[in-house]
């Protein structure tokens, strides 16, 4: 299994203006680690606190925990994701998928070390990268409990 972080930079505009709080089933990228990804993938989803309206603007959170259903071309339906820009649609298992209602502070895992906390964490998660066990295991403490209950609960949406 593969796992890849995902700084989601538009996420105040696709999460809470377009889907009104519903769930996005779809990620597209150009990038070619994206297209390589198979069912069973996780994407590890953060974004800025900028983007969700809080006050440590610059510090990173943890949205998202999407696992892969799919990887396909993008068939070009959606105007917002030309397929000339975004050759990749990732098809979510939304079953498997857990979105959080608050989101989980991770600035201190994902920032690298002696870099400064008043810049933006977007500065430095530019581009989908394969995370590491160990960081697998610090994201995963960090959700805490709420990401335990929602697994064993079957409450993954």
């Amino acid at each position: 299994m593969t796992n890849i972080l995902i700084y989601w930079r538009d996420y105040k505009q696709n999460w809470v203006r377009q889907f009104a709080g519903e769930r996005a089933h779809f990620w597209h990228s150009n990038a070619k680690l994206i297209g390589d990804l198979q069912p069973g993938d996780v994407l590890w989803i953060v974004t800025s606190g900028a983007n969700m309206r809080h006050e440590v603007k610059q510090a990173g959170f943890l949205v998202a925990i999407w696992k892969v259903k799919e990887v396909v071309s993008n068939p070009d339906d959606d105007l917002a994701y030309p397929n000339e820009d975004y050759r990749f649609r990732v098809v979510i298992d939304d079953t498997e998928s857990i979105t959080f209602e608050e989101p989980v502070p991770v600035d201190h895992i994902l920032r690298p070390q002696g870099k400064d906390p008043t810049v933006s964490i977007g500065r430095f998660l530019q581009g989908p990268r394969k995370i590491t066990d160990e960081k697998v295991r610090l994201l995963r403490a960090a959700a805490g409990p709420d990401l335990a209950l929602k697994w064993l609960k079957g409450e993954n949406k």
